[in-house]
């Protein structure tokens, strides 16, 4: 690895001279062409491409020539470009040309490697290309140097067809082949590899597409090999948030499995993951229709393991619906596969879906043991991913207890864990709940700001899912704020989304904040219809924590209406549930909201039952309610 941006030393490991050997007894005549066009090139511009896969084999060949008796005049500098979102790079080169000492009676020749980042290996026109064949002619006197562009073969013929212009001015081109246990030791750090992905950090995660990327590229591999790269490369895009990348990489390896049943396996496999990029863009549809064609598939080969991890994606979609029932059977059926095959790692994953279903339905030390079970696989198999992601669902269940300071340590714990391995999405709903936990403690400005980082991610990487899950926390503070037109076009584009892909468990949660809204402009009958809209699905899919909210309006509605028994038998219903989920924070305000329909009444004594409790624990909280409801239990206290 090159750590400076230019530089004529390169860090030469004892296992590249022992690779250099072979590599000059394979590519004689390459190098010897390459020799002699670094020894006649004249000093101006003047281009050779040289075309090599491994970075390994690039750093042979760049000492090789650094170290050459032929070479002894020639100074040359290494300009590394590998960023992926270069576009200017004759403005680099110049840049760069400004800080390198010329060594007298020496020719400069310049060498660029890094430019596959940013030429890529999908889409059309990559704008690093766009603007070479736009300068081209500004080269000759802006760059009066030899220049020697090392890419690999992908990138080279991108170049070719998408700067032809800059393409004609080559003065040579020279191929070299992989040395053999080059391409072994890609394939053992990558298809043959140990290491979950989920361990990885983020410069692991892109070095392994890095290697696999470069596999793609050597002729010589097999067609079962090529096909299991093209989906490690969809895999390892979609861990870092590329779905459109992931998705072109899964579709192209599930063309070369076509008609040839000896592959049934590994398509089997590549239909799962490509059913788990549709399940996170929102399409539960397609996804559901690729899971049970994988399905049928490791059915019927006996595959019992790629069985274990599509039941537990059909789980994930199932809950997404509200189907709870079916989700935890589909789960269970995982689960009992898993922990008879020894799977850790999906044992771990399906632990923690279950977990998230039993916090939902307010079985919150249950979620709290799965949680825990989950988390502690994840940690003994070094699942980094895994961890944070119930690191993130134990945070949740401490917001909801009111330990809030417990909580935000578990997300910045996750938060750190999805930033260093560069999990985006798991970033973006972190993020979305750490602005949930600010916003209630009255942070509003904190929590737009985390908020809108988490919607610039989703909205990034096509996570409709998590898209809406931060539009209606955004509109939740556009409500507190005031601001109720902003707020119900937001709330809106949430219900379209919800209605769109059939996330009933969202679509109830929205329509409960639409009749808070129209309970605040007077609308009386319309907030009622849409609370009632709500509670019909959240008790049908078991969501008693959203249950409890709406009923909790509900009866502040009645209460407003002078309907004083109703609203107390509706507060009574939401307290019940609180308490036995342990939503202490609900608990507080539905004191509240009792024990002033109790002072209203005349009711004292028991308005100061109410109250007590319910300071007690907004003080705990440090809730910014705290004062207005000991302002109540004074005046209660004066009264009786």
């Amino acid at each position: 690895m090159l750590f400076k941006k230019h530089s004529n030393q390169l860090q030469v490991t004892p296992k590249l001279n022992l690779q250099k050997e072979t590599f000059v007894q394979i590519n004689q005549q390459s190098l010897a062409e390459l020799l002699t066009f670094v020894d006649f090139a004249d000093t101006q511009l003047t281009i050779g491409f040289v075309a090599v896969n491994f970075a390994e084999d690039r750093n042979i060949l760049i000492e090789i020539l650094d170290k050459h008796p032929r070479c002894q005049d020639i100074q040359f500098e290494i300009l590394n470009f590998a960023d992926p979102n270069l576009r200017f790079l004759r403005d680099e080169i110049i840049g760069d040309l400004k800080e390198i000492h010329l060594e007298a009676d020496k020719k400069l020749v310049l060498i660029v490697i890094g430019l596959e980042k940013s030429i890529g290996l999908s889409g059309k026109y990559p704008p690093v290309l766009q603007d070479l064949n736009f300068v081209r002619d500004a080269f000759t006197y802006s760059v009066p140097h030899p220049v020697l562009i090392f890419l690999p073969d992908h990138a080279l013929m991108r170049l070719a067809k998408y700067a032809p212009d800059f393409w004609a001015w080559r003065k040579g081109v020279f191929y070299f082949q992989t040395v053999q246990s080059t391409q072994e030791l890609a394939i053992e750090k990558t298809i043959q590899s140990e290491r979950i992905l989920g361990s990885l950090d983020l410069l692991e995660r892109q070095e392994r597409i890095d290697l696999l990327e470069r596999l793609l590229m050597e002729e010589s591999t097999d067609i079962r090999t090529r096909i299991t790269i093209s989906k490690e490369l969809g895999v390892a895009y979609r861990s870092i948030g590329e779905a459109k990348k992931a998705e072109d990489f899964l579709l192209e390896a599930l063309k070369l499995t076509e008609e040839d049943e000896s592959l049934a396996g590994i398509k089997a496999s590549i239909l799962h993951e490509l059913g788990y990029i549709y399940n996170d863009l929102g399409e539960w549809e397609k996804a559901i229709a690729l899971y049970n064609q994988s399905l049928e598939i490791s059915e019927r080969i006996g595959d019992v393991q790629g069985k274990a991890a599509t039941l537990h994606n059909l789980g994930i979609i199932y809950t997404n619906k509200g189907d709870v029932d079916e989700a935890i059977a589909l789960y269970n059926q995982s689960l009992e596969i898993t922990e008879r095959i020894g799977d850790v790692q999906g044992k771990a994953a399906t632990l923690h879906n279950l977990g998230i279903i039993y916090a939902n339905k307010g079985d919150v030390d249950e979620a709290i043991a799965l949680y825990n079970q989950s988390l502690e696989i994840s940690e003994r198999i070094g699942d980094v991913q895994g961890k944070a992601t119930t690191l993130h669902c134990l945070a949740g269940i401490y917001a909801n207890k009111g330990e809030l300071d417990e909580a935000i340590a578990f997300y910045n714990h996750s938060l750190e864990i999805n930033e260093r391995i560069g999990d985006v999405q798991g970033k973006a709903a972190t993020l979305n709940n750490l602005g949930y936990i600010y916003a209630n403690k009255g942070e509003v400005d904190e929590a737009i700001a985390l908020y809108n980082q988490s919607l610039e991610i989703t909205e990034r990487i096509g996570n409709v899912q998590g898209k809406t899950a931060t539009l209606h926390q955004l509109a939740d503070i556009y409500v507190n704020k005031g601001e109720l037109d902003e707020a119900i076009a937001l709330y809106n584009q949430v219900l379209e989304i919800d209605e769109r892909t059939g996330n009933v468990q969202g679509k109830a949660a929205t329509l409960h904040c639409l009749g808070y809204i129209y309970a605040n402009k007077g609308e009386v009958d319309g907030a009622i219809a849409l609370y009632n809209q709500s509670l019909e699905i959240t008790e049908r899919i078991g969501n008693v924590q959203g249950k409890a909210a709406t009923l909790h309006q509900l009866a502040s509605i009645y209460a407003n209406k002078g309907d004083v028994d109703q609203a107390i038998a509706l507060y009574s219903q939401s307290l019940e549930i609180e308490e036995r989920i342990g939503n202490v924070q609900g608990k507080a305000i539905t004191l509240w909201c009792l024990g002033h329909l109790a002072e209203q009444q005349g009711e004292y004594t028991k308005a100061v039952s109410y109250l007590q409790p319910a300071l007690e624990i907004l003080q705990r909280l440090k809730s910014p309610d705290a004062e207005s409801v000991s302002a109540s239990l004074d005046r209660v206290i004066r009264n009786s």
